[in-house]
């Protein structure tokens, strides 16, 4: 398990308390993530056809000076696609611990990860 700290407080001006991560680049595949990320852009009316990934997220919450509690997005009992499990986002978040946190869960209805 990756060395945790947080961010120092004195170094930021705010801390974002809601901030998804959402599924790990490289790993949907040909599931229908993608298309899935276009209609919810659409319906969200965002100019970004897909998520930022966390090294991006963290390097926008880095230039602005604040930290971000984040978490993986799991939806997957129903939408089928594959979140972060705790150990790889307690990695990435612990990769950026200069501006993340990591907030982590399980889904009671899939039982232990």
């Amino acid at each position: 398990m990756p060395k945790l700290k947080i961010p120092n407080i004195e170094d930021v001006v705010a801390i974002d308390i809601h901030t998804h991560a959402e599924e790990p680049c490289g790993m949907h595949g040909d599931d229908g993530y993608d298309d899935f990320q276009a209609q919810m852009a659409e319906y969200f009316k965002s100019p970004n056809k897909h998520p930022p990934t966390v090294p991006e997220t963290a390097a926008y919450y880095r230039a602005k000076k604040i930290a971000a509690v984040i978490f993986p997005v799991d939806a997957e009992r129903e939408t089928g696609f594959r979140r972060y499990n705790n150990y790889e986002m307690l990695e990435v978040a612990a990769e950026n611990s200069d501006v993340l946190i990591p907030f982590v869960s399980i889904d009671p209805h899939k039982g232990k990860l």
